[in-house]
């Protein structure tokens, strides 16, 4: 009898680190590192846009980049599922290029200014966040996937 209650129990554990892991990739709960949870923000954006030369998406003089192709409100489970995907240990572990090309970028925002952002190159593997993240280094390989697939659900993507 004691050893069934021990399995039990075991075997709820296992099931509820699944279904969190789950949860959390799926955008419906933030991860542990999601550092974009303490910001104090109303809306957050996703901009698809030309940052070739090194533009990041708010400039040293905190304007918005210039050349924006396309743009997108997120809802909160966009906002969710984004962050969890940058502040995941697992999106990052690739190699970085030279080059800094942005072209996706996120501005969080309180009262139409800017309190946040991210800079994303696929092409060079890397992003700048005004947020520090807990994790450095280039995409792994699942990271671009998670970065792609949601540009891709924003219509973002080529």
């Amino acid at each position: 009898m004691t050893n069934r209650i021990i399995i039990l129990i075991i075997a709820f554990f296992i099931v509820s680190c699944n279904n969190k892991k789950e949860l959390e990739e799926s955008g419906k709960i933030p991860n542990a590192n999601n550092v974009f949870t303490t910001i104090d923000y109303d809306k957050v954006v996703a901009y698809s846009y030309d940052g070739e030369g090194d533009v990041e998406i708010i400039d040293k003089s905190g304007n918005l980049a210039e050349k924006i192709k396309k743009q997108s409100t997120l809802n909160k489970f966009q906002i969710t599922k984004l962050t969890n995907a940058i502040c995941d240990k697992s999106t990052y572990g690739g190699d970085i290029a030279a080059c800094f090309d942005p072209h996706f970028g996120i501005v969080f925002y309180k009262k139409n200014k800017v309190v946040a952002y991210v800079s994303i190159c696929l092409d060079c593997n890397y992003l700048i966040s005004s947020v520090k993240i807990p994790f450095d280094g280039g995409f792994s390989n699942d990271g671009i996937k998670k970065i792609e697939d949601f540009e891709k659900e924003l219509n973002f993507f080529k």
